[in-house]
């Protein structure tokens, strides 16, 4: 599951890969590492505003829900992602995919490999370094404060040999990131529920890279929100992988 992701690009960079307003960007800041579970924001683009550029928490609450539920709720229901191939299915997450879908800016995301009991942390982003974006759900509460939902599918043999733990139900599970081409099919708030269901299914052309990076990633009693947090660090009890 992807529960930790980067966006460490410009303002100007992000202006240029989606073409939002200057003054949307004015609540931007970069980071290094945002864990899901964390109260800083991420960064959306709804579909119903496709040139701003919106702060949002990570883990989607019901639209009655307020914030200061959001620690508790997340305890007891994690929505920080959501299951692509059960969707229609859920009271929760049914209408936001009707009706509430974004992109999820990132450029990059952090997923755990296990060996021997341990787990090692690797960094993936594109090989050209480049934006992209998650598929995502949110919902609107009171005073204009939205919560996110990362959807995620099916991994494919790159992501099963770096987060190589299955899940409760057996499977191995990746982020949907979706191609650029069908960003702006994403955002369409004229699409059918069958439209909608055909893009769960795609994933990005692009290609990836992959390394091992620190533990202090996966470590919430340290500040991982830093440079060097991107670094690659070598684990000899690996034969280093990629």
């Amino acid at each position: 599951m992807c529960f930790h992701i980067s966006l460490n690009k410009t303002k100007d960079e992000v202006k240029k890969r989606f073409d939002v307003t200057p003054s949307a960007l004015d609540v931007y800041k970069p980071f290094y590492h945002r864990n899901g579970f964390e109260k800083d924001f991420i960064y959306i683009i709804k579909d119903i505003e496709p040139y701003n550029f919106v702060p949002a928490y990570w883990g989607m609450l019901p639209e009655s829900f307020e914030i200061n539920q959001r620690d508790s709720f997340l305890k007891k229901t994690n929505t920080l992602n959501a299951r692509a191939e059960h969707l229609f299915e859920s009271p929760l997450f049914k209408r936001p995919l009707e009706y509430n879908r974004c992109l999820i800016i990132a450029d990059g995301f952090f997923e755990p490999h296990s060996k021997n009991g341990q787990n090692f942390p690797h960094y993936i982003r594109y090989k050209d370094k480049s934006i992209f974006s998650f598929a995502g759900i949110y919902t609107e509460l009171d005073d204009d404060l939205y919560t996110v939902s990362l959807i995620t599918t099916l991994a494919n043999d790159f992501f099963k040999e770096i987060h190589n733990k299955k899940n409760r139900q057996g499977e191995f599970r990746m982020p949907l990131i979706l191609d650029e081409r069908d960003e702006v099919d994403w955002l369409d708030t004229n699409l059918s529920i069958q439209q909608v269901n055909e893009l769960l299914f795609t994933f990005t052309n692009k290609e990836f890279e992959a390394y091992t990076v620190s533990k202090d990633t996966f470590n919430s009693r340290v500040n991982s929100n830093r440079p060097d947090i991107l670094n690659k660090v070598e684990y000899s009890e690996l034969n280093t992988l990629f």
